[in-house]
Protein backbone atom coordinates (compact mmCIF):
# COMPACT_ATOMS: atom_id res chain seq x y z
CA UNK A 1 0.00 0.00 0.00
CA UNK A 2 2.66 2.48 1.12
CA UNK A 3 4.62 1.57 -2.10
CA UNK A 4 1.20 2.29 -4.29
CA UNK A 5 0.88 5.68 -2.75
CA UNK A 6 4.58 6.96 -3.05
CA UNK A 7 4.29 5.90 -6.90
CA UNK A 8 0.95 8.10 -7.44
CA UNK A 9 2.61 11.09 -5.25
CA UNK A 10 5.19 10.63 -7.31
CA UNK A 11 3.19 10.58 -11.06
CA UNK A 12 1.33 13.89 -9.40
CA UNK A 13 4.56 15.64 -8.84
CA UNK A 14 5.73 14.48 -12.06
CA UNK A 15 2.86 16.14 -13.77
CA UNK A 16 3.41 19.44 -15.53
CA UNK A 17 1.50 22.45 -14.50
CA UNK A 18 -1.67 23.31 -16.18
CA UNK A 19 -0.74 25.68 -19.06
CA UNK A 20 -1.69 29.71 -17.86
CA UNK A 21 -3.02 32.37 -20.53
CA UNK A 22 0.30 34.45 -21.52
CA UNK A 23 -0.01 37.83 -23.96
CA UNK A 24 0.22 36.32 -27.38
CA UNK A 25 2.78 38.15 -29.71
CA UNK A 26 2.51 40.97 -32.45
CA UNK A 27 3.34 38.43 -34.75
CA UNK A 28 0.86 35.70 -33.99
CA UNK A 29 -1.96 38.50 -33.90
CA UNK A 30 -1.35 39.83 -37.28
CA UNK A 31 -1.24 36.47 -38.94
CA UNK A 32 -4.66 36.60 -39.94
CA UNK A 33 -4.78 39.20 -41.73
CA UNK A 34 -1.35 37.97 -43.73
CA UNK A 35 -3.05 35.05 -44.35
CA UNK A 36 -6.01 36.55 -46.13
CA UNK A 37 -6.23 34.66 -49.95
CA UNK A 38 -5.68 37.80 -52.13
CA UNK A 39 -4.52 40.33 -50.08
CA UNK A 40 -1.16 41.60 -49.35
CA UNK A 41 -1.06 43.39 -46.02
CA UNK A 42 1.41 46.54 -45.31
CA UNK A 43 1.67 47.50 -41.59
CA UNK A 44 4.41 50.14 -40.35
CA UNK A 45 6.34 48.03 -37.61
CA UNK A 46 5.82 50.37 -34.70
CA UNK A 47 6.72 49.45 -30.96
CA UNK A 48 4.17 48.14 -28.51
CA UNK A 49 2.25 50.81 -26.53
CA UNK A 50 0.61 49.78 -22.65
CA UNK A 51 0.74 46.01 -23.94
CA UNK A 52 -1.28 46.72 -27.67
CA UNK A 53 0.28 46.14 -30.48
CA UNK A 54 0.30 48.78 -32.88
CA UNK A 55 -0.40 48.34 -36.72
CA UNK A 56 -1.54 52.26 -37.25
CA UNK A 57 -1.60 52.97 -41.35
CA UNK A 58 -2.30 48.88 -42.01
CA UNK A 59 -2.84 48.52 -45.45
CA UNK A 60 -4.93 45.37 -47.44
CA UNK A 61 -4.87 45.45 -50.36
CA UNK A 62 -5.84 43.16 -53.83
CA UNK A 63 -4.87 43.51 -57.53
CA UNK A 64 -8.67 42.04 -57.68
CA UNK A 65 -11.25 44.11 -59.63
CA UNK A 66 -13.99 43.26 -57.80
CA UNK A 67 -12.85 43.45 -54.21
CA UNK A 68 -11.82 46.71 -52.25
CA UNK A 69 -8.48 47.53 -50.47
CA UNK A 70 -8.88 48.25 -46.92
CA UNK A 71 -7.29 50.83 -44.55
CA UNK A 72 -7.62 52.12 -41.04
CA UNK A 73 -5.48 54.69 -39.71
CA UNK A 74 -5.18 53.15 -35.81
CA UNK A 75 -5.11 49.46 -35.18
CA UNK A 76 -4.54 47.67 -31.88
CA UNK A 77 -4.44 44.27 -30.95
CA UNK A 78 -3.66 42.56 -27.95
CA UNK A 79 -4.48 39.05 -26.87
CA UNK A 80 -3.59 35.42 -24.77
CA UNK A 81 -2.49 32.01 -25.64
CA UNK A 82 -2.90 29.17 -23.48
CA UNK A 83 -1.03 26.48 -24.68
CA UNK A 84 -0.24 27.68 -28.22
CA UNK A 85 -4.24 28.47 -29.21
CA UNK A 86 -5.81 32.24 -28.17
CA UNK A 87 -8.08 32.26 -25.58
CA UNK A 88 -8.74 35.92 -25.56
CA UNK A 89 -8.46 38.66 -28.28
CA UNK A 90 -9.05 42.10 -28.09
CA UNK A 91 -8.94 45.07 -31.22
CA UNK A 92 -9.38 48.73 -31.55
CA UNK A 93 -9.40 50.03 -34.91
CA UNK A 94 -10.61 53.83 -36.13
CA UNK A 95 -10.20 55.54 -39.59
CA UNK A 96 -11.59 51.63 -41.19
CA UNK A 97 -12.06 52.04 -44.97
CA UNK A 98 -13.30 50.08 -47.61
CA UNK A 99 -12.22 50.92 -51.12
CA UNK A 100 -13.51 49.83 -53.93
CA UNK A 101 -11.99 49.93 -57.33
CA UNK A 102 -12.82 51.73 -60.29
CA UNK A 103 -13.03 49.01 -62.82
CA UNK A 104 -15.25 46.93 -60.76
CA UNK A 105 -18.37 47.08 -63.18
CA UNK A 106 -19.74 44.79 -61.03
CA UNK A 107 -20.91 46.80 -58.05
CA UNK A 108 -23.88 48.75 -57.70
CA UNK A 109 -22.91 52.30 -57.71
CA UNK A 110 -25.00 53.31 -54.49
CA UNK A 111 -23.06 50.88 -52.80
CA UNK A 112 -19.86 52.04 -54.23
CA UNK A 113 -20.92 55.58 -53.00
CA UNK A 114 -21.57 54.08 -49.09
CA UNK A 115 -18.20 52.17 -48.80
CA UNK A 116 -16.01 55.60 -50.30
CA UNK A 117 -18.08 57.84 -47.84
CA UNK A 118 -18.60 55.44 -44.67
CA UNK A 119 -15.79 55.86 -42.52
CA UNK A 120 -16.16 52.82 -39.31
CA UNK A 121 -14.44 52.89 -36.19
CA UNK A 122 -14.98 48.88 -34.82
CA UNK A 123 -14.02 47.69 -31.28
CA UNK A 124 -13.99 43.84 -29.75
CA UNK A 125 -13.14 42.07 -26.70
CA UNK A 126 -13.08 38.02 -27.56
CA UNK A 127 -12.42 35.20 -25.16
CA UNK A 128 -13.01 31.46 -25.14
CA UNK A 129 -12.89 29.83 -21.48
CA UNK A 130 -14.42 25.98 -21.13
CA UNK A 131 -15.71 25.80 -24.17
CA UNK A 132 -17.52 29.02 -24.10
CA UNK A 133 -16.76 32.03 -26.64
CA UNK A 134 -17.98 35.19 -25.10
CA UNK A 135 -18.14 38.20 -27.65
CA UNK A 136 -18.69 40.91 -25.28
CA UNK A 137 -18.70 43.76 -26.89
CA UNK A 138 -18.48 44.35 -30.65
CA UNK A 139 -18.85 47.76 -31.21
CA UNK A 140 -19.41 49.71 -34.78
CA UNK A 141 -19.67 53.27 -35.03
CA UNK A 142 -20.40 54.58 -38.89
CA UNK A 143 -19.60 57.98 -39.74
CA UNK A 144 -22.89 58.72 -40.59
CA UNK A 145 -24.25 58.44 -36.85
CA UNK A 146 -25.32 54.55 -37.18
CA UNK A 147 -24.09 52.93 -34.21
CA UNK A 148 -24.09 49.10 -33.20
CA UNK A 149 -23.26 46.86 -30.08
CA UNK A 150 -23.42 43.35 -29.94
CA UNK A 151 -22.76 41.59 -27.41
CA UNK A 152 -22.54 37.24 -28.21
CA UNK A 153 -22.43 33.69 -26.58
CA UNK A 154 -21.52 30.65 -27.88
CA UNK A 155 -19.91 27.54 -28.05
CA UNK A 156 -16.71 26.23 -29.80
CA UNK A 157 -13.34 24.82 -29.76
CA UNK A 158 -11.30 28.03 -30.48
CA UNK A 159 -11.24 31.30 -31.42
CA UNK A 160 -9.71 31.22 -35.02
CA UNK A 161 -12.35 31.49 -37.76
CA UNK A 162 -12.36 27.79 -39.12
CA UNK A 163 -13.35 26.82 -35.18
CA UNK A 164 -15.93 29.54 -34.90
CA UNK A 165 -18.17 28.66 -37.88
CA UNK A 166 -17.81 25.12 -36.60
CA UNK A 167 -19.39 26.37 -33.34
CA UNK A 168 -22.48 26.73 -32.03
CA UNK A 169 -24.62 30.52 -31.33
CA UNK A 170 -26.37 30.67 -27.97
CA UNK A 171 -26.89 33.80 -27.00
CA UNK A 172 -26.95 37.51 -28.77
CA UNK A 173 -27.82 40.92 -27.71
CA UNK A 174 -28.07 43.62 -30.05
CA UNK A 175 -27.98 47.79 -29.56
CA UNK A 176 -28.58 49.25 -32.68
CA UNK A 177 -28.92 52.87 -33.35
CA UNK A 178 -30.19 54.08 -36.78
CA UNK A 179 -29.12 56.95 -38.43
CA UNK A 180 -32.05 57.39 -40.65
CA UNK A 181 -29.72 57.84 -44.06
CA UNK A 182 -27.58 54.42 -44.67
CA UNK A 183 -30.40 51.82 -44.70
CA UNK A 184 -32.11 53.86 -48.21
CA UNK A 185 -29.85 52.50 -50.95
CA UNK A 186 -29.45 49.47 -49.26
CA UNK A 187 -33.45 48.52 -49.23
CA UNK A 188 -33.61 50.15 -53.13
CA UNK A 189 -31.28 47.27 -53.65
CA UNK A 190 -32.85 44.65 -52.35
CA UNK A 191 -36.27 45.76 -53.56
CA UNK A 192 -34.67 46.15 -57.09
CA UNK A 193 -33.93 42.56 -56.80
CA UNK A 194 -36.48 41.06 -55.46
CA UNK A 195 -39.22 42.84 -58.13
CA UNK A 196 -38.20 43.30 -61.94
CA UNK A 197 -38.35 46.94 -62.50
CA UNK A 198 -38.66 48.52 -59.12
CA UNK A 199 -36.77 51.61 -58.65
CA UNK A 200 -36.99 54.16 -55.97
CA UNK A 201 -39.81 53.87 -53.41
CA UNK A 202 -41.45 51.04 -55.00
CA UNK A 203 -38.37 49.08 -54.62
CA UNK A 204 -37.86 49.86 -50.66
CA UNK A 205 -41.71 49.24 -50.41
CA UNK A 206 -40.82 45.98 -52.19
CA UNK A 207 -38.14 45.35 -49.72
CA UNK A 208 -40.20 46.05 -46.43
CA UNK A 209 -42.97 44.47 -47.93
CA UNK A 210 -40.79 41.38 -48.05
CA UNK A 211 -39.11 42.14 -44.35
CA UNK A 212 -42.68 42.26 -43.48
CA UNK A 213 -44.17 38.56 -44.84
CA UNK A 214 -40.54 37.00 -43.53
CA UNK A 215 -41.72 38.35 -39.68
CA UNK A 216 -45.34 37.01 -40.45
CA UNK A 217 -43.58 33.42 -40.76
CA UNK A 218 -41.27 33.87 -38.00
CA UNK A 219 -43.01 31.41 -35.14
CA UNK A 220 -45.35 31.88 -32.35
CA UNK A 221 -43.21 30.87 -29.73
CA UNK A 222 -40.05 32.80 -30.99
CA UNK A 223 -41.34 36.20 -29.51
CA UNK A 224 -42.19 37.46 -25.48
CA UNK A 225 -44.40 39.49 -24.52
CA UNK A 226 -45.15 42.39 -27.57
CA UNK A 227 -42.35 41.28 -29.80
CA UNK A 228 -44.08 40.67 -32.65
CA UNK A 229 -45.34 44.78 -32.31
CA UNK A 230 -42.51 45.75 -31.96
CA UNK A 231 -40.67 44.31 -34.61
CA UNK A 232 -44.03 45.06 -36.94
CA UNK A 233 -43.25 48.85 -35.69
CA UNK A 234 -39.74 48.61 -36.19
CA UNK A 235 -40.31 47.69 -40.23
CA UNK A 236 -42.83 50.15 -40.48
CA UNK A 237 -40.30 53.06 -39.69
CA UNK A 238 -37.88 51.93 -42.39
CA UNK A 239 -35.48 53.05 -44.00
CA UNK A 240 -36.09 56.76 -42.74
CA UNK A 241 -37.21 56.36 -39.43
CA UNK A 242 -34.48 57.18 -36.08
CA UNK A 243 -34.87 55.31 -33.63
CA UNK A 244 -32.97 52.68 -31.35
CA UNK A 245 -33.82 49.15 -31.61
CA UNK A 246 -32.88 46.54 -28.13
CA UNK A 247 -32.91 43.12 -29.07
CA UNK A 248 -32.29 39.62 -27.17
CA UNK A 249 -31.84 35.99 -28.42
CA UNK A 250 -31.48 32.88 -27.07
CA UNK A 251 -31.14 29.36 -28.54
CA UNK A 252 -30.32 26.31 -26.50
CA UNK A 253 -28.58 23.75 -27.44
CA UNK A 254 -26.95 26.54 -29.95
CA UNK A 255 -27.63 27.33 -33.83
CA UNK A 256 -24.42 26.17 -35.95
CA UNK A 257 -23.74 25.44 -39.44
CA UNK A 258 -26.05 22.20 -39.55
CA UNK A 259 -29.50 24.07 -38.85
CA UNK A 260 -28.16 26.84 -41.31
CA UNK A 261 -27.97 23.54 -43.87
CA UNK A 262 -30.60 22.43 -43.39
CA UNK A 263 -32.97 25.45 -43.72
CA UNK A 264 -31.13 26.45 -47.08
CA UNK A 265 -31.64 23.36 -48.55
CA UNK A 266 -35.15 23.12 -47.64
CA UNK A 267 -37.92 23.88 -50.38
CA UNK A 268 -38.69 27.10 -48.94
CA UNK A 269 -36.55 28.76 -46.82
CA UNK A 270 -38.55 31.51 -45.59
CA UNK A 271 -41.80 29.38 -45.20
CA UNK A 272 -43.51 29.47 -41.58
CA UNK A 273 -42.89 25.30 -41.35
CA UNK A 274 -39.36 25.82 -42.51
CA UNK A 275 -38.56 28.76 -39.73
CA UNK A 276 -40.21 27.62 -37.22
CA UNK A 277 -37.91 23.82 -37.23
CA UNK A 278 -34.81 26.38 -37.06
CA UNK A 279 -36.17 28.57 -34.45
CA UNK A 280 -37.48 25.37 -31.96
CA UNK A 281 -37.01 26.57 -28.66
CA UNK A 282 -35.55 29.95 -29.52
CA UNK A 283 -36.70 33.07 -27.61
CA UNK A 284 -36.20 37.03 -28.66
CA UNK A 285 -36.85 40.03 -26.86
CA UNK A 286 -37.65 43.64 -29.15
CA UNK A 287 -38.09 47.05 -28.10
CA UNK A 288 -37.91 49.65 -30.53
CA UNK A 289 -38.25 53.17 -29.15
CA UNK A 290 -38.46 55.46 -32.28
CA UNK A 291 -37.42 59.44 -32.63
CA UNK A 292 -33.93 59.48 -30.99
CA UNK A 293 -31.07 61.39 -32.77
CA UNK A 294 -28.13 59.62 -33.44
Amino acid sequence: MLRNLAVLAALALARPALAEPVPADCAALIAPLQGLEGYVLAAPPQAPADGWCVFDGATLRTPALDRPNVSVERLRLRGSVEAGALVALAVEAEGLRLQPKAGDRQMDDRLRSILRLQVVDVSLAASLEDGVVALRPLILRLGSGMTLRLDVEGRAGGLDPAALLAGRLTGLALDWQNDGRSLRPVMEMLGERLVDGAKGSAAVDAARLALRMLGDNLPETLFGEDGRSELAALLAALPHGRGRLHLAFAAEPGIGAAQVAVLALSGDPASSEALGRFLDGARLELDWTPGLSP
